[in-house]
């Protein structure tokens, strides 16, 4: 079956559609959650993340499972534990890509969503272990596109993940807040769940769960910025070291600024020096943290390169929330995890106790003074321009428009990924004008941050980090206070989008820009599987959506300047 084209007769990278046939006749357990999935699913020995088809079939045990507690739950709320919603929560947020490798943790959060429809009156959906993993793909999305079709399925699909990238952010946000927050939120995100219980759902409705996921992340995120700025003060600009500093050392990376605290708490008395790695580099940002001394600085770059930077770092690495990939055996006894973070054969550590990391870090080379006079002089790299840090220089920003100087504001980040043609995203980048700024964030950043010195525009830096991925929150705020000072309609602004994708917390973001009504956002290099090509065109004829421009960053570059954001 041929792609169905877009309204914009634009040609979009996203493969052809799924051969439900084969994989269904091979009975594997294809997975198709990620931009980086190869020919008709990762369903062979393991994915491209090194993912096995039977953690693939638990996973997707655990999502029907949340679909059966959701459906069960909206029958009477009254007999919902907080405790329960946040267990489905927490299982959703274990299905994300890079989370979890361990089958055996995953299937106790099977067994306990288990155990909590059976308290609710749900009996027979046990399942063991054995039984998950022999039945490939009673649950899997080759399933699911086989009983409703190319469109339905894939946009169906598009929810999931959705869902699964709200769930995320919702865990950070009842890390730092407890449920309350955002109860509202995931209470809407089980409705989604629920809905997708149901075997006659259109297009129309489908299209109304895409936006009704994107209003609950859009909560979330406000909610977790609240809860960061609380918690840890209101982050502004701060120059981030990249160089070694001598003495003991351990890495933290993943997305969990609490455990950054805590980890900062337990290594300032014990003079073991913390460098922060891919998306904990906002943390720099906000004085609570950077009140430590030991808060020595970044380490890499984004996640796709830590099984070569890693052997290199001379200390153990700490694993929070995701973006994990199977470690070498190099560096493979000194990687621990925590959280949701999970990996056959690793130390894994809860409630903030750290000390086996910091133990680790104490036994470990640690950098020495040889080190630091080899290492190659690098620029720090900016962080902190989250809302309120921006919003503080609006008289001068709106100045700049309105004298010339400041001609367009793009956005340029999202999730970074090892697929061709992401060079797009620094080739773009290394070609706007002087007069213009750009926002950056998520781990894309790390494309775009090293390829030159940006620069100013009288006192205003050229590249501005609003933060995490779910800081794209700063990013709205920004664009909706620009148009209210303007009066300008944020569609009307002088201001484009072009975002990276790779995994599902980059749908939530992505359902959240289309539930607030903003167009024309650009997507590349590639899309993930599960967004088949049917699915693909319904999503960009109703919001005009744009592709990477095959790669031409330049065209783009153009067309975003001429007004065709």
């Amino acid at each position: 079956m041929s792609a169905r084209p877009a309204a914009n007769d634009q040609v979009w990278p996203s493969g052809e559609q799924l051969d439900v046939a084969r994989i269904l006749k091979d009975n594997a357990s294809a997975c198709y959650q990620c931009e980086q999935a190869r020919g008709p699913g990762c369903n062979t020995k393991s994915g491209v993340c090194s993912k096995s088809p039977e953690t693939t079939a638990i996973q997707d045990h655990i999502t029907w499972l949340c679909m059966q507690f959701a459906a069960t739950a909206l029958k009477d709320r009254t007999k919902v534990t907080d405790e329960q919603l946040v267990l489905f929560n927490r299982a959703i947020f274990t299905t994300l890509t890079n989370v979890n490798f361990d089958d055996d943790a995953l299937m106790r959060y099977a067994d306990d969503l288990t155990a909590e429809l059976a308290n609710l009156g749900v009996k027979g959906v046990q399942k063991s272990a054995a039984e998950a993993r022999a039945t490939l793909n009673e649950f899997g999305l080759a399933h699911r596109l086989h009983k409703f079709g190319q469109t339905l399925g894939g946009l169906r699909e598009t929810v999931i993940y959705g869902i699964r990238g709200a769930a995320a952010y919702a865990d950070h946000t009842f890390v730092l807040a407890g449920l309350e927050p955002v109860r509202k939120e995931t209470w809407m995100n089980v409705e989604a769940m629920a809905e997708l219980s149901k075997d006659d759902l259109s297009v129309d409705t489908l299209l109304g769960l895409v936006l009704k996921v994107g209003e609950a992340n859009f909560g979330i995120m406000a909610a977790l910025d609240k809860a960061h700025n609380d918690a840890l003060g209101q982050p502004s600009f701060a120059p981030v070291n990249t160089r070694p500093v001598e003495g003991k050392c351990i890495l933290i990376t993943g997305h969990d600024m609490d455990d950054l605290r805590k980890l900062l708490e337990q290594c300032e008395p014990r003079g073991v020096n913390v460098f922060t790695h891919g998306e904990m580099i906002p943390a720099h940002a906000y004085p609570a943290l950077r009140k430590y001394k030991c808060l020595a600085g970044n380490f890499g770059t984004s996640w796709r390169n830590q099984r070569k930077e890693f052997p290199l770092f001379p200390g153990p690495v700490l694993f929070t929330t995701n973006c994990i990939m199977p470690p070498r055996d190099d560096y493979k006894h000194r990687v621990f995890t925590t959280g949701r973070v999970g990996f056959p054969g690793l130390t894994h550590v809860e409630n903030g106790e750290f000390e086996p990391a910091i133990k680790a870090a104490l036994e470990a080379p640690g950098y020495t003074k040889a080190d630091v006079e080899a290492a190659n002089a690098e620029s720090p790299l900016l962080v902190g321009a989250m809302h309120a840090e921006v919003l503080s220089h609006a008289g001068k920003i709106l100045e700049l428009i309105g004298a010339g100087k400041l001609r367009h504001i793009i956005f340029i980040g999202g999730c970074d990924g090892s697929t061709p043609g992401r060079n797009y995203f620094s080739d773009l980048a290394e070609a706007v004008p002087d007069d213009c700024l750009i926002l950056t964030g998520a781990c894309g950043r790390y494309r775009i941050n090293r390829v030159k010195d940006y620069g100013d525009i009288e006192g205003i830096p050229r590249l501005l980090d609003v933060g995490q991925c779910n800081d794209v929150f700063s990013a709205i705020k920004i664009a909706v206070a620009l148009s209210e000072a303007t009066g300008l309609a944020v569609n009307d602004l002088p201001l484009s989008l072009c975002v990276s994708w790779f995994e599902q917390k980059a749908v939530a973001v992505l359902l959240t820009l289309l539930h607030l009504g903003i167009r024309n956002i650009r997507l590349g290099p590639s899309l993930p599987r599960f967004l088949t090509p049917d699915a693909l065109g319904v999503l960009a004829d109703k919001f005009a959506l744009k592709p990477t421009n095959n790669g031409d960053a330049k065209a783009d570059l153009a067309d975003m300047l001429a007004g065709e954001h």
